[in-house]
């Protein structure tokens, strides 16, 4: 074959490679279009086009008269279609100037000609979803939607409003660690989240496009689930109460150079905690709710477990308040461990009943320690069936546990009975501490605390708290009887006197104690100052607990630190409750009050609104000017004759009255002292000289 056919052969092979080539691809895009076109649709599709989740309004949070506590608050992202249909250049160029001014006016972070450079530049480059402003308010947002070329609206005008939310909390850092947030790790805490399932509603969705720059674009408001708004909040907390009880602790805790400290106020019969605050140091003088002390701190309660030490011991009779008992001066050995008393006794043999009130700790150890040596369990079932060995079934839950050792416990000894039976190798929470005495305010029946008593739908109630019953009856009539006896005693001639004295009764219960270091035992020179008790003494309605860890300004004593704050919060309430207020009595006879000369219809109207009864004598109810004269039920009112020539008899008179009358009549007055007239210096009924000067003298 010469060279001139090869090539002409190689020609043609590569021609129909070519061409069959072409026909291949021909072929393909045929089968694409008719035969595979809803396939790769629904790929293309999927690819470009996702749901997206749209949040919902989280429920508002109320304090107990209604107030907010934490509410979602509406913000806008605002966002424009440059290239929106009714949005041509003409009207475009018309308006953008506007546009562009209103925006700088609002917004302030760019000038007039920046806005309209970015505006003009995002509809060249066609810009669909342009981003204006994020975290806008619902007023401005509103306004937008009235400007120049948004006023078209979301299709022709191009404006595009995307609504999110944003936790606002009303009161501030008030109650913050207790009503909760969201951390920094998404975690919610308080009661936004025990309670999230309730408050964060159902989220909706939206069908979203995927446009250049990798932006997800709303397709259309059709195409969108709406989302279901969160049910609200009502909780028993007493904002009045609350700040009270915040300002008072962070002064003590100021006062005494305090790590931390929590306070909880309750009422006794239904378990509604009306105030609870948490403060910890976080430099000087500074104290923020970072922690919930009040339900998550599980340590030592020291002395104010005596009293299930002191219930035991009544209750199975193995003393009585007057029984003698010797506290060997204050210092005892238990094995291998000393106690000794915080407070110092100046006497060898003292009674139970000083025992408790004094709170010796040698007292009650070597009583329990005498009776139940021999049967621990005895003892400790008490505790147990107070519930103190498990978790309070309270709406916040606690991230930890109490503890409470048994005889079968591998770390149990020969010490651990009486050093249990004075707060020590145990950890309870303060709000369980405090449930106890609530108890035995409320006549021994143990009740639940309780944060939020109702849920409510837009107004409509879901569910409503009521007060459940956790014990009947702990113990005896009898027992509860001594108890109140004893917590009584511990204000009115124990280590809480710095509390008696009040405008009301409290009666409660000191405690102090070693704070432990890990397992490495107990510091000595770190304590837990608290106080507990309930007020009024004698119908007790509120029980409240104090609890200052580690003062450090020499004082660490529970009634020197704590028992203010105790007070403080009492005081507040004690001050806003008329319920503790005895109701005046009604006086079985009017007590007519002394009435001064003066004028008629003054005097006539302050009667009437007193239910005085009165009359007049002479002159009749034309009579202007009157003398008062005071009888057993009722004020007498006689006519006061006055001439315009005459200087007028004021004797009797208030100031006002005396002077109106006088300089009307032409004369300077000038008076001295105060109440009503007893002396004029010119006499009644004289000759007037205009301009004379005339002298009162006021007296009561």
């Amino acid at each position: 074959m010469n060279l001139k056919k090869a090539i002409l052969l190689r020609s043609w092979i590569v021609f129909l490679l070519i061409v069959s080539l072409g026909v291949a691809v021909l072929w393909q895009i045929v089968s694409l279009q008719f035969y595979h076109k809803e396939k790769y649709e629904k790929i293309s599709l999927a690819q470009s086009t996702k749901w997206r989740e749209i949040e919902a309004s989280r429920g508002n949070i109320f304090s107990e008269d209604g107030s907010l506590l934490a509410t979602s608050i509406p913000k806008y992202e605002i966002r424009m279609d440059t290239k929106a249909e009714g949005v041509t250049n003409e009207f475009f160029f018309s308006k953008v100037d506007s546009l562009a001014y209103l925006m700088s006016l609002t917004f302030n972070d760019k000038s007039m000609s920046e806005w309209r450079y970015h505006l003009v530049n995002a509809r060249n480059r066609g810009d669909r979803y342009l981003l204006i402003k994020r975290d806008v308010d619902y007023t401005i947002a509103k306004s937008m939607s009235k400007w120049p070329i948004f006023n078209l609206g979301k299709y022709k005008g191009g404006f595009i409003k995307l609504e999110k939310f944003k936790r606002e909390i009303p009161f501030g850092d008030l109650a913050r660690r207790t009503i909760g947030y969201t951390t920094e790790s998404g975690v919610k805490i308080g009661l936004e989240g025990a309670f999230d399932s309730v408050l964060r509603g159902t989220e909706g969705k939206r069908l979203e496009q995927r446009i250049y720059g990798g932006v997800w674009k709303p397709i259309d408001d059709n195409a969108e689930l709406d989302p279901k708004n969160g049910f609200d909040l009502y909780t028993t907390i007493d904002v009045n109460i609350q700040d009270v009880a915040e300002s008072a602790l962070k002064q003590c805790l100021i006062n005494n150079n305090a790590h931390h400290g929590s306070a909880i106020l309750m009422e006794v019969k239904t378990g509604a905690i009306k105030a609870i605050a948490n403060l910890k140091k976080v430099g000087e003088n500074q104290y923020v709710e970072a922690e919930n002390y009040a339900i998550n701190e599980f340590s030592d309660p020291g002395s104010t477990f005596k009293l299930i030490s002191a219930m035991a011991l009544l209750e199975d009779k193995h003393v009585q308040l007057e029984d003698t008992i010797d506290i060997e001066w204050g210092e005892m050995m238990f094995g291998p461990l000393r106690m000794v008393d915080a407070h110092k006794s100046p006497y060898k043999k003292v009674t139970f009943e000083y025992i408790f009130e004094h709170s010796s700790n040698v007292g009650i150890a070597k009583s329990v320690n005498a009776h139940y040596k021999l049967n621990p369990e005895k003892f400790l079932k008490y505790a147990f069936d107070l519930g103190l060995d498990k978790p309070l079934g309270f709406d916040i839950k606690s991230t930890r546990s109490p503890k409470l050792k048994n005889s079968k416990d591998k770390l149990w000894s020969s010490t651990a009975l009486p050093f249990m039976s004075i707060g020590y190798e145990m950890e309870l929470s303060s709000l369980q501490i405090l449930n106890i005495y609530n108890t035995i305010a409320n006549n021994g029946v143990m009740v639940e605390p309780f944060i939020v008593r109702e849920i409510q739908e837009f107004g409509k109630t879901r569910y409503k708290r009521k007060v459940k019953v956790l014990n009947k009856k702990i113990c005896s009539d009898e027992t509860i009887a001594l108890l109140r006896k004893l917590l009584e005693g511990v204000v009115e001639k124990g280590t809480g006197e710095n509390l008696k004295g009040l405008n009301y009764k409290v009666a409660g219960k000191t405690g102090t104690a070693q704070i432990v270091l890990n397992n490495t035992g107990y510091n000595k020179n770190s304590h837990k100052a608290s106080f507990v008790g309930y007020f009024p003494a004698e119908n007790p309605q509120y029980s409240c607990i104090v609890v200052v860890n580690a003062p450090s300004a020499g004082v660490y004593y529970g009634g020197a630190v704590a028992g203010p704050v105790f007070k403080e919060i009492a005081d507040k309430v004690f001050s806003t409750n008329l319920s503790f207020h005895q109701t005046l009595a009604k006086a079985e006879t009017i007590s007519v009050p002394k009435v001064k000369n003066g004028y008629r219809q003054d005097i006539k109207n302050v009667l009437n609104n007193l239910s005085i009864s009165s009359q007049t004598l002479t002159g009749g109810a034309e009579t202007e000017w009157v003398k008062a004269r005071k009888d057993v039920q009722s004020v007498d009112l006689k006519e006061l004759q006055t001439s315009n020539g005459l200087v007028p008899d004021v004797l009797g008179m208030g100031a006002r009255d005396a002077i109106y009358l006088l300089e009307n009549r032409g004369l300077r007055v000038i008076i001295n002292g105060f109440g009503s007239v007893v002396q004029q210096s010119i006499l009644p009924n004289t000759s007037i000289i205009k301009g004379s000067v005339i002298y009162l003298k006021l007296s009561l």
